[in-house]
């Protein structure tokens, strides 16, 4: 029997037809993933103006989601598609680093969140001090020191399960992941409703902050639009759906693995349902550079100054990024918060 420290492992339902429908699906998130979370990375270490406190956090949400795009996805697909299991030592490594890009990512949404948040609702000067570059790199360091710690109590007992099946007449087979471990699962489903707790109220309150404004603010680096001279324009509207829409899709990608992973702590799960939320799970590292990026006109820009060779000859695309210095003066002293949040990109 299985030792009662993990989860019930019902992987050998799954059939080679569905495996191998699913390392297709596999190969073509690690691409598609990959290749969109470099591209953010490459912009923002290439331009200047990209290189703010909240591009950080979205940086950091993309090395995270490279480890589980660019080198868990394809030694899974192979994995899955084969029925083969790695070495015990890699195998270790391979869903080490799987926990730790999920962990890391999940913390890096919350951490952008609370930029917004204090960007939006908070005095210049308190997102000044809050935002200092040391600031900064210690709240990133800190979620991988985060990760590391939850990490460290799965590695020192990671083991292959007493019980598996292996290909047959009928190709099943079974699957080792981290998650099949009830520590590593609940430690998941804590950080997934932690993260989601805090992406919630941050987003909701800018959302109210929105609706109350006179101005179309750059919330998650939206466009910037003039003052406009009533006090609830439809274009502020549709900004703040898009707030709610951001969190919505979290919300969408994390919770029903949320519920299965608490599930599956005290009942066998159906495999077909595990695949499922799984995969649903997945698109987020995938989505992650295209969710906080695309709306943002700089990264537009920048993204079309590559694709026109205009950095290599030399553009000045890459300037420096504005500064709450540099604009506090733009307004008068009363309407300094709302100077600030319209200028800031």
């Amino acid at each position: 029997m299985p030792n009662d420290t993990d989860v019930p492992l019902l992987a050998c339902e799954l059939g080679r037809g569905s495996r191998i429908s699913l390392a297709t699906v596999y190969s073509f998130m690690c691409v598609l993933g990959t290749i969109l979370n470099l591209l953010v990375i490459y912009l923002v270490v290439t331009f200047k103006k990209l290189r703010t406190a909240s591009n950080a956090f979205i940086v950091n949400g993309c090395v995270a989601d490279l480890l589980v795009c660019a080198f868990w996805m394809p030694h899974e697909a192979v994995a899955t598609s084969t029925g083969t299991l790695l070495v015990l030592g890699y195998q270790a490594f391979k869903e080490a680093l799987l926990f730790l890009g999920i962990t890391v990512s999940l913390l890096s949404h919350s951490l952008i969140a609370v930029n917004r948040y204090v960007l939006i609702t908070k005095t210049p000067a308190v997102y000044q001090s809050l935002y200092q570059k040391r600031n900064t790199e210690w709240m990133i360091a800190g979620s991988w020191l985060l990760s590391l710690g939850a990490l460290f109590p799965w590695l020192t007992s990671f083991r292959y399960p007493t019980k598996s099946c292996h290909d047959s007449a009928d190709g099943s087979f079974a699957v080792v992941s981290v998650l099949s471990s009830r520590f590593a699962a609940g430690t998941l489903a804590f950080t997934i409703i932690g993260q989601t707790l805090v992406v919630v109220y941050c987003y909701f309150k800018i959302f109210r902050r929105v609706q109350i404004s006179v101005k179309r603010v750059s919330i998650l680096n939206f466009q910037i639009v003039n003052n406009l001279p009533y006090s609830y324009p439809r274009k502020d509207k549709r900004l703040g759906f898009y707030v709610l829409a951001v969190c919505f899709i979290f919300i969408l990608t994390t919770e029903p693995i949320f519920w299965v992973l608490v599930a599956g702590l005290f009942v066998p799960v159906s495999v077909a349902i595990w695949t499922s939320t799984w995969i649903v799970f997945c698109t987020i590292f995938v989505s992650n550079p295209f969710l906080y990026t695309w709306k943002n006109e700089e990264f537009r820009k920048s993204f079309r100054s590559v694709m026109r060779g205009d950095f290599l000859r030399g553009s000045t695309v890459g300037v420096e990024p504005i500064t709450i210095n540099t604009i506090s003066h733009i307004f008068p002293r009363q309407n300094s918060r709302r100077a600030f949040l319209g200028e800031m990109n």
